[in-house]
């Protein structure tokens, strides 16, 4: 499953060139190029359109899916926790300081007070090498 606004995965993917042995699906913004689209289906990928992600998962839970283990880059995670629909959160923090010049981990969250932030169970804390997983439960 992949998210992709624009429908824009390229052809030499590996994702695209499996999708009739494999189900995969594309959940696209309804304004996505139709050649594109067109362009997904004809190799065999499921596409859905969605207006955003609320949508986009009611879409999901529509074709059979309850769950999903999302493995994206910041700006999808911080979209799927800014709007409530994340229930567990799995953390990998690393012992690097990137600065100001870094990527945020989770772009798109409102800002607030400390008081007002929304605070999130620790379920697990493992060591990964140097890294840290950090488990964390939506109260």
């Amino acid at each position: 499953m992949v998210f992709d606004q624009a429908a824009d995965l390229g052809p030499h993917l590996n994702l695209l060139r499996s999708a009739r042995e494999t189900p995969t699906v594309a959940v696209v913004s309804p304004q996505a190029d139709r050649s594109r689209i067109k362009r997904l289906e004809a190799v065999g990928v499921t596409v859905l359109e969605a207006g955003g992600l609320p949508q986009a998962l009611s879409l999901l839970r529509a074709q059979g899916i309850a769950s999903l283990l999302v493995e994206g880059g910041a700006q999808l995670a911080g979209a799927l926790v800014a709007a409530g629909l994340v229930d567990r959160y799995y953390w990998i923090q690393a012992p690097v300081w990137l600065g100001e010049g870094g990527i945020p981990a989770l772009p798109g969250l409102p800002g607030g007070s400390l008081d007002q932030a929304e605070r999130w169970r620790v379920v697990e804390r493992k060591p990964l090498g140097d890294d840290t997983l950090l488990v964390l439960d939506r109260p």
